[in-house]
């Protein structure tokens, strides 16, 4: 059967274009036509788009750049569209720089430039980044170190991975496409885990306490943080970075994640800071007669969360989680952990996304854009493991004020969100008795984490024994 018919006048006349542009040119060092690195950035925007402008323009990114082509040719050989997206995609048009300037202040004008640019523009970007890294790992793979050797960056091999992070930074807009997911791989696979940078805690302004780290806002306007206590191990923000990149590629929006930092004792994670944006608990405690109005609203995201299948072969099961916290706790014996095995064991199966902190801090708004936050729990199971932990912060812990130092609010006001949630959640004429009796066994469970974090409190332990051993 004859292919269907596709005008593809405009890319092919850019190819065309492309191929007579790069004639008898080498790409750098390789051995072969440059004419094939445009090509391979054409054939990955193609997987993200059949735009034929944006495929253009991919073809003829680096014309402007490596030959006598100018921008107004390409205007007027192929319009404004294709012209404004070269000339986004080119390092030649950041303003304000020019080769006087350091190599990190130029690259960093750049990814702030592609950061700053239209989703198309990015298309572009993302086809050129890629085949570039593809190229890095390929040599990697066959010169290790000695391949840096090869570039203009100063500083080497630190200057290579600060520069492609930040460029994975830039086009996170793209997380959850094939394209951005194999870029964000190969940069791992030629940089390794990402390591903590000292960043200098006077550029920053505290911005808010939580459980186990503390906020701190950047003067610049565009960057937070959250530094984890000292008591905590650097693996939980190292964690939450990686969680927050796979998190990125399902396409759940939440604020970037674009570094580990430290600030010489604790370690932390800097995200992008979302301006104009309170949490749930935020907008309850300073609207309290619109709190059905904000719950009603954090129950519908939680639905459209617990709809989402999740990843099983990048984020680790719910039930594999509880069982190694009953293994570390020092407060059941044997044959109680069995008991509580059992329990975990016996709760019902599932493979949807969950957020494994759930409760109306971790969630902001910003204008009508929600935002996940504090992903470093993200997994897969059951929703009622989720429901637990809501559970556990709105009516195990009778105290205000834990509640005002978490949420901003009374207990009181964290039972009327329990209640709301659940009727939303369930249905208006849900019995909330027996959703109390479905969901208090998982908020025990949360009690035994917590207690292995630092001890048991007294109220715990008759919840426990209660429901999960009784």
């Amino acid at each position: 059967m004859a292919n269907a018919f596709i005008d593809s006048t405009l890319l092919d006349r850019a190819i065309v274009f492309a191929v007579k542009a790069h004639h008898n040119t080498e790409r750098r060092g390789k051995g072969f036509p440059y004419i094939v690195h445009p090509l391979e950035a054409m054939a990955i925007c193609a997987t993200l788009t059949s735009d034929q402008e944006l495929l253009a323009a991919a073809a003829l990114h680096d014309v402007v750049e490596d030959t006598d082509i100018t921008l107004d040719d390409l205007r007027r050989e192929f319009g404004e569209k294709v012209a404004f997206l070269v000339e986004k995609e080119s390092d030649k048009f950041v303003d304000g720089r020019s080769e006087k300037d350091s190599w990190r202040d130029r690259k960093q004008a750049a990814i702030d430039r592609i950061a700053a640019a239209p989703l198309e523009a990015k298309i572009v970007a993302m086809g050129d980044k890629l085949s570039n890294m593809r190229a890095i790992a390929r040599d990697y793979d066959e010169l290790g170190d000695r391949l840096w050797e090869r570039f203009h960056a100063p500083g080497g091999q630190p200057d290579h991975e600060w520069h492609y992070r930040g460029l994975a930074q830039s086009l996170s807009d793209l997380a959850g496409s094939s394209a951005y997911k194999e870029f964000t791989q190969l940069i791992e696979h030629v940089f390794g885990r990402p390591k903590p940078e000292l960043i200098n805690l006077a550029d920053y302004e505290e911005s808010g306490d939580g459980y186990t780290a503390i906020s701190y806002n950047h003067k610049d306007g565009r960057r937070m943080m959250k530094l984890y206590a000292e008591y905590m191990p650097a693996s939980e923000p190292e964690r939450e970075l990686a969680m927050n990149w796979a998190i990125m590629d399902l396409g759940i929006r939440i604020p970037k994640a674009y570094r580990l930092v430290t600030d010489g004792k604790r370690v932390g994670v800097e995200f992008e800071r979302i301006t104009g944006k309170r949490s749930y608990a935020r907008a309850i405690s300073q609207e309290p007669d619109k709190l059905e109005e904000y719950t009603a609203a954090f129950a519908r995201k939680c639905l459209e969360l617990h709809a989402r299948p999740c990843n099983t072969e990048v984020f680790s099961s719910v039930k594999d989680h509880f069982d190694r916290v009953i293994d570390a706790s020092r407060d059941f014996d044997d044959a109680q952990k069995a008991r509580l095995h059992a329990f975990v064991k016996a709760a019902p199966d599932a493979t949807t996304c969950l957020h494994g902190d759930m409760h109306i801090g971790n969630i902001i708004r910003a204008g009508d854009q929600d935002y996940w936050i504090d992903l470093a729990d993200f997994r897969y199971g059951h929703p009622y493991f989720d429901l637990g932990m809501l559970y556990f912060v709105s009516i195990s812990n009778p105290s205000d004020e834990l509640a005002q130092r978490l949420f901003h609010v009374s207990h009181a006001q964290m039972v009327r969100v329990w209640e709301t949630f659940v009727r939303t959640y369930f249905r208006p004429e849900a019995d909330l008795e027996t959703v109390n009796r479905t969901i208090e066994p998982y908020a025990a469970l949360y009690m035994i984490h917590f207690a292995n974090r630092e001890s048991m409190l007294p109220h715990w332990r008759p919840v426990i024994d209660n429901t999960l051993l009784k």
